[in-house]
């Protein structure tokens, strides 16, 4: 197999992987800590976000400033959402009550 042929194989992989992941009814776990696995995952997606970008430019042959601050965009969107997300999964403050 060639070069060529293997990147395209890797590329495919990779959008059907996603694509796939995109159709799953995910479900935490059991036994598991919610806020942990579901941070996990959509920090490693951010990442997939910026692997991306990166991949775009040597596939492209060079950088390209729009692609890199797209990808950029999106990896913060992708961590903006998880803490929005985890936010309601984190025990609320209680107040003290001091007693005497």
């Amino acid at each position: 197999m060639d070069e060529s042929q293997t990147l395209r194989d890797l590329v495919r992989s990779a959008h059907e992987a996603l694509a796939e992941l995109g159709r799953a009814r995910v479900a935490c776990p059991a036994n598991v800590d919610r806020f942990d696995w579901s941070a996990d995952l959509l920090d490693e997606l951010a990442r997939v976000a910026l692997e991306v970008g990166e991949a775009a430019a040597t596939l492209a042959g060079g950088r390209d400033d729009t692609v890199d601050a797209r990808a950029r965009e999106l990896a913060t969107a992708i961590v903006r959402r998880r803490n929005d997300a985890l936010i309601p999964l984190q025990l609320p403050a209680r107040a003290v009550v001091c007693r005497t």
